[in-house]
């Protein structure tokens, strides 16, 4: 191995796995499922989401000339992890006669997304050049919700095809209905899924005028969270659409430089949402284009939003606890949750079941009903939490419940040490 320079943080290009760091554009490039995958890991410990994308250990034998130094990495770089997979080797093996193949999108997937992106481009048509109505409205809001569920979701976890291309495609309909691929998958994946419910890393906790950590200040307003709730998921469409603008034009920061290649597409694309808004105005007016705009984007934001909240934030949820160690299957396991079954895994991307996504994100959703009763029963041995909520009325309540505790000043007050978990 040739002599290697130190690394210095504002130029770094390791990903660290299971200890070792390697080069992160020597592994990119001869990724099968796409460069982006990895390069979006740049910088961080990659061990959680190459296990759960490939469910098999990492071959470090067969790459050993990707590998560099530890000692010419800044000891701050990227956080300790001490996580347990011993476990989770044990479900894979038990989900094989369950899964079969990699687990990728069946042939019937296809029909569902020519029908959803169908409706999709018929009501955006319509509405821009031909007229508008309520029931088009929210007709298009709900498969615009749709899009981000079961299309953009799966394809950017990589779970629709091996081809790298086609998960590439069809993930970029997040940015046809305003939002960006690249921010969801920075945040999402490499966020999200590896630090879920983490009071200080994952981001998802810290929405602005909600309470969902004993790490947040609390404020008076927070004990009417569980009413005024509705009224933010309703503007979470526009939130993201505008926040997304933002950063996509702002262009990559920090660890981030490595994706500039793929920058100027999502900024070309980011520019449908504003095209939308003003063909919508020449040719149906401004108060027409306003009040359908407004409507789609509040019902399919809520839409979204709604069912991703009630996944994490539920009585008996586990919220104040380390991430970067313990048993990564009880990890994910506490800290989400599942409602309904096979047929609401249809309308909403498999996502009703949180806690096998959280597990498998590269497995298609198609395959989350029938993984479910092989995982729980290993949760039941392990004596681990494993909540599922038959109906959504149960989750709402349960949520709803949770929040009013949440929002009660005496509630960890002065927050408190995140725990391990065994």
């Amino acid at each position: 191995m040739a002599p290697q320079a130190e690394i210095k943080k504002d130029d770094v290009n390791v990903i660290r796995i299971e200890g070792i760091y390697y080069d992160t554009v020597g592994l990119a490039k001869i990724h099968p499922g796409g460069e982006l995958h990895v390069l979006l890991s740049n910088g961080t410990d990659g061990t959680a989401l190459f296990n759960t994308s490939h469910r098999r250990r990492f071959p470090h034998d067969r790459y050993k000339k990707y590998q560099v130094d530890a000692s010419k990495v800044p000891k701050d770089l990227i956080a300790p992890m001490d996580r347990d997979f011993t476990l989770f080797w044990e479900v894979c093996e038990a989900l094989k006669p369950v899964i079969g193949g990699a687990g990728f999108a069946p042939a019937h997937y296809w029909v569902k997304v020519a029908v959803i992106l169908g409706v999709s481009m018929y009501c955006d048509f319509y509405s821009t050049f031909i007229g508008t109505s309520l029931m088009m409205s929210l007709v298009q809001g709900l498969f615009f919700g749709f899009i981000g569920l079961n299309l953009q979701h799966d394809a950017n976890h990589g779970a629709v095809s091996k081809h790298a291309i086609v998960n590439r495609l069809l993930g970029l309909t997040q940015d046809y209905i305003g939002g960006t691929a690249m921010g969801w998958m920075m945040n999402h994946n490499v966020v999200h899924h590896v630090h879920c419910n983490d009071p200080v890393l994952d981001k998802d906790l810290q929405m602005p005028f909600m309470r969902l950590t004993p790490k947040t200040k609390w404020m008076p307003m927070h004990l009417a969270q569980q009413v005024y709730l509705f009224a933010l998921e309703a503007i979470f469409g526009f939130v993201h659409v505008l926040s997304n603008f933002v950063n996509i034009w702002r262009g990559p920061q920090g660890h981030q430089k490595l994706l500039a290649p793929f920058w100027n597409t999502h900024r070309l694309m980011s520019m449908i949402f504003p095209a939308r808004c003003l063909l919508g105005w020449y040719f149906q007016g401004f108060e027409a284009m306003a009040q359908h705009v407004l409507i789609a984007y509040c019902f399919g934001g809520a839409y979204l939003a709604f069912f991703f909240l009630m996944s994490h934030n539920f009585e008996g949820v586990e919220k104040n606890l380390d991430s970067t160690s313990g048993c990564f299957v009880k990890l994910q396991a506490v800290t989400s949750s599942n409602v309904g079954g096979w047929l609401l895994a249809q309308f909403n991307g498999g996502l009703n079941y949180q806690i096998e996504h959280h597990l498998f994100p590269r497995v298609h959703h198609s395959y989350y009903p029938y993984i479910a009763p092989v995982l729980r029963k290993i949760c039941e041995r392990e004596k681990i939490a494993y909540k599922h909520f038959p109906w959504v009325q149960d989750n709402v309540i349960s949520t709803f419940k949770h929040l009013t505790h949440m929002g009660k000043k005496t509630t960890f007050e002065n927050g408190h040490l995140a725990k391990k978990l065994d």
